[in-house]
């Protein structure tokens, strides 16, 4: 690891997250999976090695992606990206990250990779970042920071009267497990890269297994 992302790694870690499905353990998972995504892309688009610029912008861009905290029930939550896109330029243009044509990339990616913007990665890093981010919300390490987002905002895990909105809209800031059907299961359609969206498959069939269970449990 180059010096300027150690500095960036310790900033990082510094940042109180807004709750324990948004820590830096979970900054540093999308940092792994961004660079194994990356490795992949690039010996199965150009057959060579991923060159380390390029897994350096990836890993910045993943270091720096939530680095500014905003709760999934702020107003701000649609700018959060834009937030953390700022904030990244700032700490790398001060830090002399080089080389400095791979900032505009860094940034892009964190600007592009929310997926309450809606927004197309526009680089192989921005993909790459954006697979990884969701990869972290499927799988068992998904259904955990799910449940810790969902305590967060105060929502209950369940409609004790209507647990599958047969007869009410989904709405997963007041259900827990709504957010399974409003989000995470229709994850892995939105994903950019190959490798990825194989691992997203598998992580969502375990959420599939865990609602089906669920609703064994309760009996409906």
């Amino acid at each position: 690891m180059n010096g300027v992302l150690q500095e960036l790694r310790e900033r990082v870690s510094r940042i109180p997250p807004v709750d324990a499905g948004h820590d830096f353990h979970h900054t540093l998972r999308v940092a792994g999976l961004a660079e194994k995504i990356l490795r992949e892309e690039c010996l199965r688009e150009d057959g060579r090695e991923a060159p380390q610029d390029e897994i350096d912008a990836v890993v910045a861009s993943a270091l720096l992606h939530d680095c500014v905290p905003v709760a999934k029930n702020s107003p701000l939550r649609k700018e959060s990206a834009r937030l953390c896109a700022e904030k990244a330029e700032e700490w790398l243009v001060e830090l002399h990250w080089r080389p400095e044509e791979r900032i505009p990339e860094i940034v892009g990616a964190i600007l592009d990779h929310s997926y309450s913007s809606g927004r197309i990665p526009r680089t192989r890093v921005g993909r790459c970042l954006q697979d990884a981010d969701r990869l972290e919300a499927l799988g068992a390490l998904g259904l955990f920071r799910t449940i810790a987002t969902g305590v967060s905002m105060g929502a209950l895990l369940f409609d004790p009267e209507d647990p599958w909105a047969e007869r009410r809209e989904l709405d997963d800031r007041k259900f827990t497990i709504d957010h399974f059907y409003t989000k995470l299961l229709s994850l892995p359609s939105t994903f950019r890269t190959e490798s990825a969206r194989q691992e997203a498959v598998s992580r969502a069939r375990f959420l599939e297994l865990f609602s089906a269970q669920l609703r064994h449990e309760l009996g409906s």
